[in-house]
């Protein structure tokens, strides 16, 4: 197949791929404008939940490809490709943060039960300005730097000049430093704060590490679906896979020592606010089960799986485990909030609060199936990186 094919044979497939995106999100997109004015509280929880999956995974690649150019991974142009092309996600998410502005007395138990040794910071008003200027600031960082990416791209063969280069490693490591400072206030603020009584200084980091295990997991479903139609096969191979899921891997196991730090400095404090967090989701009926599932699919499974090189060194291998990840993760995410919420009850899964997971799940792959078929080439930027 010469070169002209191959461009024709993957506009084919993003084309359709696009329609079947598209559609979904249309698809989405109406139920859930429905669960708006007839779902009730449970559509309100649901579209916190999503909000914080799909918008930290969309968030969670771009940031990605900041980790690996500030580590100067020289391997990684296909995936910083791939990681980059979720950017234009975010403006979604923003569009979901201010949703729940207005179902916010369905979801911030602190508005009915107030905290008055923590008015000063849970507040309304500030609670939803600060969030707000927060991701502003995040997803015009995240804007600039993939913007950047692509007006200062030297062209393969090419090597960028020492001030460029110096350019986008320090905006790199602005973005890895905001995403750290950002993403742990959204954890203490948009699921910390929904048990109010409720503190750990460790949920931040175990919140934003969840995201990047999740993300990388994201980046491998993608490029084992899409990598050889984008025409980043060349870059992909069997290698990259492996380290891919090394990463995958690595930050699983990072997670998971996170949840059992968390998990045991709260068994040996046995202190009754920090008790009750767990006892929800743990202990009581029916979110025992959902806390088993999560310790089975998103930690014990993926950690046993990845022991097998072959199985990261073959996409077709990887990309179900890293779906494990995916859907693990998702799960996750709805234990933090929903037992917050309902404790006695597996609450938030009405048809119309799945059309907001199918909304998204549409909108992220037409994003980055957009990015991917305007700009399906690697960065020269990526492709001078050298190993030492």
């Amino acid at each position: 197949m010469n070169a002209t094919a191959a461009v024709a044979g993957g506009a084919d497939w993003s084309a359709k791929a696009s329609r079947i995106a598209a559609a979904a999100a249309i698809l989405g997109g109406a139920g859930s404008l429905a669960g708006l004015f007839l779902g009730g509280e449970e559509f309100w929880w649901m579209l916190l939940v999503n909000f914080l999956f799909w918008g930290g995974i969309a968030q969670g690649m771009i940031l990605w490809a900041a980790i690996l150019r500030t580590a100067q991974a020289s391997w990684a142009a296909g995936v910083n490709r791939i990681a980059r092309s979720s950017i234009h996600f975010l403006p979604v998410s923003l569009v979901m943060f201010a949703l729940l502005y207005f179902g916010r007395e369905h979801w911030l138990t602190w508005l009915h039960h107030p905290v008055p040794a923590k008015a000063k910071w849970l507040n309304e008003g500030f609670f939803f300005a600060r969030n707000a200027v927060a991701l502003l600031i995040l997803t015009g960082l995240s804007y600039w730097y993939v913007l950047a990416y692509r007006k200062l791209d030297p062209g393969e063969g090419r090597e960028p000049s020492d001030e460029t280069a110096s350019f986008i490693n320090r905006l790199a490591i602005s973005l890895v430093l905001a995403y750290v400072v950002i993403y742990t206030l959204l954890a203490f603020d948009m699921v910390m704060s929904l048990e109010p009584h409720w503190y750990s200084t460790l949920f931040g980091a175990y919140y934003f590490v969840g995201n990047q295990y999740a993300a990388m997991a994201a980046i491998i479903i993608v490029a084992t679906l899409v990598g050889k139609p984008a025409g980043l096969e060349k870059y992909l191979d069997s290698h990259r896979f492996a380290d891919m899921g090394n990463l995958m891997m690595g930050f699983g196991i990072l997670f998971s020592g996170f949840v059992f730090a968390q998990w045991l400095t709260i068994w040996y404090g046995n202190i009754p606010e920090e008790a009750t967090y767990l006892h929800h989701r743990l202990y009581l009926f029916p979110w025992r089960a959902v806390g088993i599932a999560i310790l089975v699919i998103l930690m014990v499974g993926p950690f046993l799986l990845l022991q097998s090189r072959a199985a990261k060194s073959t996409p077709h291998r990887l990309v179900w485990i890293a779906a494990l990840v995916f859907v693990g993760l998702w799960l996750e995410r709805w234990m933090l909030v929903v037992p917050a919420l309902a404790p006695e009850r597996l609450a938030g899964l009405g048809l119309l609060c799945w059309s907001i997971p199918v909304f998204c799940a549409g909108a992220l792959a037409l994003a980055i199936i957009s990015s991917l078929r305007s700009e399906p080439q690697v960065s020269g930027l990526d492709l001078a990186l050298k190993a030492e």
